[in-house]
């Protein structure tokens, strides 16, 4: 039609909307999760739509949210405590906005989470409280590995900007990618997954998975901020390498690994105050500018790092989409295989992206 408006001059331009695809796929979802409703559908579409950029007085939230047939068997199953009701509405998009409105903010930090419980009148809302220590797992990650017998829970948790991860038991998940998200990269578990591997690849392997759900942990909630990061990951009992020019090297590495083990040891209250702290002491370093540097080992070597840049790199730069802190991680990723054995970076518009020897 040549891009000519076949509507009557003056009348509204048509409107194109993949809404109703959405409904549909979540509707399909719920079927294989044994929660049928068109309601229930229409209202979790409602749920992934607005949480895929969610904003609070224009700070980014990034509330866990749960659906729910028994709220007491679902806090057994996520390890939840404490629920305290906040509300109650029809099955519909506008008792899910409320109920955002209304809770979204309490659940930051990993202390509280979101549950709509499916009841005759419709959703009773509220929040229930969660475990953030680090090496606690998440109600997510209890939902990821639950199997096919528990049934009645649908989980919706924003991984980054316009990308959600849409899950229930036995297995059963979505990557809902929307506004253009590129479906072509990997997703932020993934890539997560991957740095935690090569930070503990030279862990013991009796510490080795407790220290990879900490890593793991502590750099989704990293990956939540706005502010990018960078990350280099050295061979172990390295102390520094030749590419750094400039930043804050540890006099002794952070033994993170060793922490870990001694909570396990004995948790008493001292030693779960110690990882606590290393954790916040990690998501404080990776906000600050330049490379965050780890070891193979598990420790922390240092942070506010920086490197030179060859004249290949900064004679051309419009040969690499982005900024410094893209051609940085290029400089990283020419030096995997001999002074490191993986980078990171998080872009400041939420792209991550992980290389490893």
């Amino acid at each position: 039609m040549n891009g000519s408006d076949p509507a009557a001059p003056g009348s509204p331009p048509p409107v194109l909307s993949f809404r109703h695809l959405l409904t549909e796929a979540v509707g399909s979802f719920l079927d294989e999760a044994r929660m049928t409703c068109p309601q229930t559908a229409d209202s979790i579409c409602e749920l992934i739509i607005t949480l895929s950029r969610y904003r609070e007085e224009g700070a980014p939230l990034f509330p866990m949210a749960f659906v729910c047939d028994d709220l007491g068997q679902m806090l057994a199953q996520l390890g939840g405590h404490d629920p305290i009701a906040i509300g109650i509405g029809p099955r519909s998009r506008a008792t899910v906005q409320r109920a955002l409105k209304q809770c979204a903010s309490l659940g930051q930090g990993r202390w509280w989470a979101l549950y709509l419980l499916r009841v005759p009148e419709g959703f009773a809302y509220g929040v229930f409280r969660t475990d953030p220590f680090p090496l606690a797992e998440t109600p997510l990650e209890r939902l990821r590995r639950a199997d096919e017998g528990s049934t009645g829970v649908v989980g919706v948790l924003q991984l980054a900007d316009n990308i959600l991860e849409l899950r229930a038991c036995g297995g059963l998940c979505r990557h809902v990618y929307l506004s253009g998200a590129r479906v072509e990269s990997a997703s932020p578990p993934e890539v997560l997954d991957e740095l935690a591997e090569a930070v503990t690849d030279g862990v013991a392997t009796t510490s080795r998975e407790r220290a990879r759900g900490f890593f793991r942990r502590v750099l989704f909630e990293v990956m939540q901020g706005s502010h990018g990061t960078l990350v280099a990951v050295l061979p172990r009992e390295r102390a520094g390498s030749m590419l750094f020019v400039d930043g804050i090297i540890l006099p002794r590495p952070l033994d993170v690994v060793a922490l870990l083990d001694r909570y396990h040891a004995d948790p008493t209250d001292a030693a779960a105050t110690a990882v606590r702290a290393t954790a916040q002491l990690l998501r404080g370093m990776m906000a600050t500018d330049g490379i965050t540097v780890l070891r193979a080992d598990g420790c922390i070597v240092g942070y506010n790092i920086f490197v030179r840049h060859p004249e290949t790199l900064t004679s051309q730069p419009s040969m690499l989409v982005g900024g410094a802190r893209r051609r940085t991680f290029e400089v990283l990723c020419q030096a995997l295989g001999t002074e490191l054995t993986a980078a990171l970076i998080r872009s400041q518009d939420g792209d991550v992206s992980c290389r490893r020897a």
